[in-house]
């Protein structure tokens, strides 16, 4: 008797039906077709493909957007902001991580600097923290298949796996980690409790996020408005201080109104040495997602960048070291 070899596969997943007559007579054929059924069932529950590369940060910003995290964890801002982030590098073309962004680095370069910042982070920690070979062009190490790996994707993976882990050291952690001092981003070394850390790291994701959008002409994004609070009070506690390290500290204090999302009002002292009760030297106006835009020296300090009542040169003088206050 003739039998079908060549075609029993086939049909074992539901195509060339002719020869089911013959299958359903022979009981060869008919064990070769339940033995190829039973090898498929196999497979499909234990081989499954791996997701688009893309999956992740969609269900990650879907989950932030649909349940934010509470706006009074020290690290829920930076979760946003970096599900935001992947979101924005995952749809750029191959083309557009070369171009250049407002400072003259690349793309490519801010993802790795974010990714070098969330690391030393991490390194203050005593975390392990993931480690990518140097940038450059697609002489890149070969993936699993042997394809070279472009550096765009490099500094993606090199950025996920840095953010991920941060997420997952800072999610659970207690309050004795969270006071620990570690590194803040910036030319000026120094270092404050990681809470406060967490949250320049939120601001920073923040800036070179809209700062990529406006190398791919995509319009800037302001964080939540809560988020957006947290981080400008994040800006003025430092202030004081920076004022001082400036030459420009002074008797006195600046009252601070922020207007639109984020709105609040603040008695922001010029020096460590003046109180919250210092007298007021100057009312200064301005929407909040513009000054959190100054502080990271986004947005030029001119006599119009804001409502100013009261002493011009105390005004001014705050609102100039506030934009040097930036992760650079």
């Amino acid at each position: 008797m003739d039998h079908p070899d060549d075609l029993l596969e086939e049909f074992a997943f539901g195509d060339v039906p002719d020869v089911g007559p013959h299958v359903a007579e022979c009981a060869r054929c008919s064990a070769h077709v339940s033995l190829a059924r039973q090898a498929a069932d196999w497979l499909a529950s234990s081989h499954s493909a791996p997701p688009p590369p893309a999956l992740r940060s969609r269900v990650l910003a879907a989950a932030v957007r649909a349940r934010p995290p509470s706006p009074g964890s020290a690290f829920s801002a930076y979760v946003s902001q970096a599900a935001d982030f992947e979101v924005l590098i995952d749809s750029l073309s191959p083309a557009q991580w070369s171009l250049p962004t407002t400072d003259g680095r690349t793309v490519e370069d801010l993802v790795r600097h974010l990714a070098g910042n969330d690391g030393n982070v991490l390194a203050d920690l005593g975390t392990a923290v993931p480690v990518s070979d140097s940038p450059g062009p697609a002489s890149a190490r070969p993936d699993e298949r042997g394809s070279p790996v472009p550096a765009s994707a490099r500094a993606r993976d090199l950025w996920r796996d840095r953010s991920d882990l941060l997420m997952r050291t800072v999610g659970p952690a207690e309050e004795s980690l969270l006071s620990r001092p570690v590194r803040l981003a910036g030319k000026t070394p120094m270092r404050r409790p990681l809470r406060e850390a967490m949250m320049q790291r939120a601001f920073e994701t923040w800036i070179h996020r809209d700062d990529i959008r406006a190398a791919v002409s995509l319009p800037p994004e302001a964080p939540s408005p809560a988020h957006l609070a947290r981080i400008v009070d994040f800006g003025l506690a430092l202030l004081p201080g920076a004022m001082d390290a400036a030459g420009r500290g002074r008797s006195g204090a600046i009252r601070l109104a922020l207007t639109g999302p984020g709105s609040a009002s603040h008695v922001v002292p010029l020096s460590t040495s003046s109180g919250s009760s210092a007298p007021a030297l100057a009312h200064v106006e301005i929407p909040a997602d513009r000054f959190g835009r100054l502080m990271a020296g986004r947005v030029p300090v001119t006599p119009a960048v804001a409502v100013i009542d009261g002493s011009r040169a105390a005004a001014l003088d705050l609102l100039t070291v506030a934009a040097t206050l930036g992760c650079e």
